[in-house]
């Protein structure tokens, strides 16, 4: 997604685009939809411009309990600095992208794609309160109750049991 100068300097009031998934791209991210949408409002700032918004992704997930595939619907929030000022780099409040006087247009696919990336949880999971899979038989214990026994007394660590 490529903003203009002219747009920024006008200023872009809650902005809606529409962007490919695919463009941004993250091949190791299976998207459950093409579309990506995105809501920007753009600021002037000292030697730049601020950009926030939000947008919103939906992503195909495996879930780390059950195994079985769902869509997960993630509204992401961003803020980027568009800075010619090299002293603004290092900010720890917004992302920057460095933006000359010389530069009409700037690409935010980058930026976004590793907004999508740190977004995603570090454990997937269907609902809250999966149960997962039966570790005798293998059954979804989401779908129906197994009658296996969990036998806790025969263990592969038992003999570790006995060490003093």
């Amino acid at each position: 997604m490529k903003i203009f100068r002219t747009d920024l300097h006008v200023g872009l009031n809650n902005k809606l685009f529409e962007i490919s998934s695919s463009s941004l791209g993250l091949d190791n991210v299976s998207f459950a939809e093409d579309k990506i949408t995105c809501t920007i409002h753009s600021e002037h700032a000292p030697n730049g411009y601020y950009i926030k918004g939000f947008m919103t992704v939906s992503i195909s997930e495996s879930c780390d309990r059950c195994l079985i595939d769902f869509n997960s619907k993630q509204t992401i929030e961003f803020s980027i600095l568009l800075t010619s000022d090299v002293k603004l780099i290092n900010n720890d409040e917004h992302d920057v992208i460095f933006f000359t006087d010389q530069d009409d247009a700037v690409d935010f696919n980058p930026v976004l794609a590793e907004y999508v990336l740190l977004d995603r949880p570090l454990k997937k999971l269907c609902t809250d309160d999966c149960k997962g899979l039966c570790t005798s038989c293998g059954c979804n214990k989401n779908e129906m109750d197994c009658d296996c026994t969990q036998d806790t007394q025969s263990s592969n660590w038992e003999v570790l049991k006995n060490i003093n």
